[in-house]
């Protein structure tokens, strides 16, 4: 019997286009942008900080960037 299944729903990265399963990705809480992980999180401490509660900002508004213009 399994018990953790990989997400069937996939979703595409406003940033690159990768499609991700909607489950590892998520909303950066200033842009509003969809992104995976890479995108949104950048690092594994920022992963980290993030389980701890700190906001879902992606690695474009943490550097003053913005998100790219469509």
């Amino acid at each position: 019997m399994e018990i953790f299944k990989r997400s069937d729903f996939k979703t595409e990265c406003d940033e690159c286009d990768k499609k991700f399963p909607v489950n590892t990705g998520g909303v950066c809480i200033n842009c509003r942008r969809i992104l995976c992980n890479e995108h949104l999180h950048g690092s594994v401490v920022r992963r980290i900080a993030i389980a701890l509660g700190a906001p879902y900002v992606c690695v474009a508004c943490r550097s003053g960037r913005g998100p790219a213009s469509a």
